[in-house]
């Protein structure tokens, strides 16, 4: 039996591509068993779906005229390079 962290991966795979028939076997069977996980797996469709919708509209958070400094985006980069190093 799949750990829910397992699932988590295979359902993010599932929406990138296909699963092979053991991983789809197994995820399916999680998922049926574990409302937490189905739960994230609706989530998962319902936000990509929202995306995919944003992205058709073009829907735009901010408008064009608004940019970060150079320096802010350095500050960004190393942060997220930091958590990437630190997070397992």
């Amino acid at each position: 039996m799949l750990t829910c962290k397992e699932a988590s991966v295979l359902a993010t795979k599932a929406m990138d591509g296909k699963l092979t028939f053991r991983e789809g076997v197994g995820l399916r069977l999680h998922v049926a068993m574990c409302g937490l996980c189905r739960r994230y797996v609706r989530d998962m469709k319902r936000l990509r779906e929202t995306v995919r919708s944003a992205s058709q509209i073009e829907f735009k958070l901010l408008p064009e005229s608004v940019t970060l400094s150079r320096s802010s985006r350095e500050r960004i980069k190393q942060a997220l390079n930091n958590a990437l190093r630190h997070r397992d």
